[in-house]
């Protein structure tokens, strides 16, 4: 069972200092990015841009309870566009040899229930290569840069779950 000190202290997504905080960082950036982890889904998670809060609780009021979001207040993965070899040229430019990247396809996968933005991690050029030049990015809408840091929450990166029917915060399992 799980105590309050499993929860590392994760606010819920409900709460009114989250809430306010990713809402002027959408009014003052234009967008958040922000990873999701859920819950017993065998580290399953997904990536995501929001340019509205309107979106953005849209998007809260679909995660089941002791889902994860870690938001990000300055913009990343600013590599973007649609996947040509010359945008592969300056993707891999812009990320040095040894450097984790991420690159996330910006066009929704949906398979019956299930709906998700492809993403793929790794650290050399030829790993970024392969991803942007596999069918499911060649020719479509990605953005790539540097792996955000999302362990810690700072002024730039802010987290909460989402709570329990009954309103409490239980963190889970990831």
């Amino acid at each position: 069972m799980a105590n309050d000190d499993d929860d590392m202290g994760y606010a819920s997504t409900s709460d009114p200092t989250f809430i306010s905080t990713v809402q002027a960082w959408i009014e003052s950036k234009k967008e958040v990015f922000a990873l999701i982890r859920f819950h017993a889904s065998a580290g399953a998670k997904s990536f995501e841009f929001f340019e509205s809060m309107d979106a953005f609780k849209n998007r809260l009021d679909e995660l089941q309870p002791r889902s994860c979001i870690t938001v990000f207040r300055d913009r990343q993965l600013p590599s973007r566009g649609c996947v040509n070899e010359e945008f592969i040229q300056k993707a891999s430019a812009a990320i040095p040899e040894g450097a984790e990247f991420l690159l996330v396809v910006l066009e929704k996968v949906t398979i019956g229930r299930a709906s998700w933005f492809h993403d793929a991690a790794g650290v050399t050029h030829d790993e970024l290569v392969e991803e942007l030049r596999h069918d499911y990015c060649y020719g479509k809408q990605v953005a790539v840069g540097h792996y955000p840091p999302w362990l810690d929450d700072s002024d730039s990166v802010i987290s909460a779950v989402v709570p329990n029917e009954d309103g409490s915060v239980t963190a889970g399992i990831y």
